[in-house]
């Protein structure tokens, strides 16, 4: 592990021009200059999360004197990591001490800005038990040295780790109170590195759109930020009620060799111990709640940071209002039903679609979708069903209700573009020639030493960062960075939503009579 560290602050040194010092509320901190940007990694907002404090609530770092060396990156949450090429951080370098963060910002003199700079937050994915700030693809240089906004990302512990519930006292929203807590960091520093703290924007993907969801309707999220982004949240896989999360925490505690409301042997364990339970615990299926199956950690409804589900609450009009820019990518439940199996008769999928949506409405669904059957493997057609279901009609949904409040503009997007290489590599053949979860990605972050774009792709990429940057500079992506479509806000008349394509164009109504079903059916179904 050291020699790992050792390497890697070498190559720091080694590519960065210089360093820089700066002061931020805990002291002073070291960070690297490079021609295009300036990077301060693995920084901690949090302290150590172990021994007696696993499991508790996050405490805020104590201060420093020395000045502390922000030049190379720290720990990522311990995992173990199954995502695809250049999203896993190294697994030699994950550990229960890892609340840390990085913070990227345009090569620019502080101390002489005109206006300070917009702030965006991003927040992995990886179902609540993989990811990290630490990610090669969430190098951030690019996207700074671009746009001129100051880019975060965080870390936060992950499955058994940030979400074990128990009925004896373990919480499972430290994971979410470990965002909050880097967000609270962010309010009281980024001003040190130029930052605007009354413009942050907090964004994520997947399990990071969740959280994104989460931060817009929890109360204890409210001034943390004024615009939000969601990317291809899951809204139709449910947060977990308390009881929900106990049942888990039982079979966790079980498969670890504890009892539930033994909290002392649960503390005993080591971290290897605690991830092997976790992943042994969580392949644990029932077939009267199926959709639990799918994201297995997450965090709770407990009345206090999380009243409710995202969706509903949203509904109900009980949310953080600040402009929103969600969507969604068009192939996104693929990746999800093909990690079972490659192969689904017809009896199985029709034995699927009774076991989630009841034997009622198994015929509806069949006939509504028949025309996506292509052969005897129903594959690709459950994926169609679970991308609408989960992902894309949930999304309209969401944007219907944002958008009655007309003081904060709602955009709602979609990445349609298959890629001319198949980004997932060869261990996930399917998603060649498709758009798969999490796509968008490579286009926003730029970073192409991982990829090798097309010139039409490095349009599609510079278009969309500067959309994304553009809205939370200004709460609209049209403007000030140049964009080649204008982007108009959805309202539930229009139903606009931007493709994002070679080239990007608007389309209304996408997918009416698919939504309009699942709007009437509602999104709770298989809870």
């Amino acid at each position: 592990m050291k020699l790992i560290l050792f390497l890697i602050l070498l190559v720091n040194i080694v590519f960065a021009q210089q360093t820089e010092v700066i002061s931020i509320l805990n002291g002073p901190i070291i960070g690297n200059v490079y021609d295009t940007h300036k990077a301060w990694l693995g920084v901690p907002f949090g302290q150590p999360p172990v021994n007696s404090m696993r499991w508790k609530s996050p405490v805020a770092v104590s201060s420093w004197s020395t000045p502390y060396n922000a030049t190379y990156e720290r720990n990522a949450c311990f995992q173990f990591c199954n995502l695809p090429a250049g999203v896993c951080p190294d697994q030699n370098a994950v550990a229960e001490d890892c609340l840390y963060l990085n913070v990227f910002t345009p090569n620019v003199d502080f101390n002489n800005l005109q206006s300070p700079l917009p702030v965006m937050v991003f927040i992995p994915g990886g179902r609540f038990e993989m990811g990290s700030a630490f990610a090669p693809l969430y190098e951030g240089g690019n996207i700074v040295n671009s746009s001129g906004v100051v880019l975060v990302i965080i870390n936060y512990r992950l499955g058994a780790f940030g979400f074990l519930q128990t009925s004896s006292g373990i919480s499972a929203n430290v994971g979410f109170e470990d965002q909050i807590l880097a967000l609270q960091w962010v309010q009281e520093n980024i001003k040190s590195f130029g930052g605007d703290p009354t413009q942050v924007t907090v964004f994520g993907e997947s399990a990071g759109g969740t959280s994104s969801s989460l931060h817009l309707t929890s109360p204890a999220s409210t001034g943390l930020f004024s615009k939000i982004i969601i990317e291809s949240n899951p809204w139709s896989l449910p947060i977990k009620t308390i009881d929900q999360a106990v049942i888990l925490g039982k079979i966790f505690a079980n498969d670890l060799g504890c009892d539930e409301s033994d909290i002392n042997c649960l503390y005993s364990k080591s971290a290897e111990d605690i991830l092997l339970a976790q992943n042994k615990s969580q392949n644990h299926f029932s077939v009267f709640q199926p959709l639990l199956t799918f994201l297995p950690w997450t965090p709770v409804v407990d009345g206090k940071l999380i009243t409710d589900q995202p969706l509903s609450l949203i509904q109900k009009g009980q949310y953080n209002k600040v402009p929103v820019l969600l969507g969604t990518v068009r192939n996104e439940a693929l990746l999800f039903v093909a990690s079972i199996t490659l192969n689904i008769n017809k009896i199985e999928y029709i034995g699927g679609l009774i076991d989630i949506f009841g034997l009622k409405r198994e015929g509806e669904i069949y006939s509504l979708y028949s025309k996506f059957i292509n052969g005897s493997n129903f594959m690709d057609t459950l994926g169609v069903v679970g991308t609408d279901y989960i992902f894309v009609c949930p999304t309209r949904n969401a944007a219907m209700y944002l958008s009655s409040d007309t003081s904060n503009p709602v955009y709602t997007y979609q990445l349609q573009h298959v890629t001319s290489f198949n980004p997932y590599g060869n261990e996930y053949p399917f998603c060649a020639g498709a758009v798969c979860h999490g796509l968008e990605l490579p286009y926003l972050f730029n970073n192409t030493q991982w990829f090798h774009f097309t010139p039409e792709e490095q349009v599609l990429s510079t278009q969309l960062m500067n959309y994304w940057t553009n809205f939370a500079r200004s709460g609209n992506p049209n403007s000030p960075n140049p964009v080649n479509v204008q982007w108009t806000p959805y309202t539930k008349a229009n139903d606009d939503m931007m493709t994002l394509d070679t080239p990007n164009y608007m389309q209304s109504g996408y997918l009416n009579e698919y939504c309009s079903y699942w709007d009437q059916l509602g999104y709770e179904v298989g809870w």
